[in-house]
């Protein structure tokens, strides 16, 4: 497919803190002390940027699409301002047992984005903290970057390979602008 390359963030555990029970109102929403600074350089790299976030709160009845949507608006905003070209925040808010095609490690929320901005998703990268983060990554094609923070020291399962596991969202964009000034666009 051709296209533009893109990366694809993971939420809780990447840009924000992650919180055991789920972020159930924007109280809860908190960046990581790095995130400001990690993103305006993402954001200097040119490359634009998809949220793409499993809110199983939602479908288990603990926080509504209002509330999510709330946060994403603070999160567009803030993106914005740091100099981030955030193309979407794609969200599946259904319950882990609704067997929806969009909820990671599913492919949906990444395939539905790659289709709307013409992005070359095996010119893209995915952030992640978790298994399912890189499971959807690999499925697709894409670079595979775990960070630490959220749940990112949990085993992968054998034979899941990733391009590479750093310690938060700020060693990912060092990696990326490793990886693109390798491979210019």
């Amino acid at each position: 497919m051709s296209g533009i390359p893109a990366a694809f963030l993971d939420r809780d555990g990447v840009i924000n803190e992650f919180v055991l029970e789920a972020i159930r109102d924007p109280d809860q929403f908190r960046y990581y002390d790095f995130t400001p600074e990690a993103l305006r350089r993402l954001g200097r790299l040119g490359l634009p940027v998809v949220v793409v976030t499993n809110q199983s709160a939602i479908g288990r009845g603990w926080t509504t699409e209002a509330i999510v949507e709330q946060i994403h608006q603070r999160l567009c905003a803030d993106m914005k301002s740091w100099g981030v070209q955030i193309l979407s925040v794609k969200h599946c808010p259904h319950h882990p047992d609704d067997g929806c095609r969009c909820r990671k490690p599913d492919t949906g929320m990444l395939e539905e984005a790659a289709e709307e901005f013409e992005i070359d998703l095996n010119a893209s990268v995915m952030v992640g903290d978790s298994v399912v983060d890189m499971q959807a990554a690999d499925k697709l094609g894409l670079k595979k970057v775990r960070v630490k923070t959220g749940r990112g020291e949990s085993p992968l399962p054998v034979g899941l390979q990733i391009d590479a596991h750093v310690t938060d969202l700020s060693e990912a964009v060092d990696w990326m602008e490793s990886w693109l000034s390798k491979n210019p666009s």
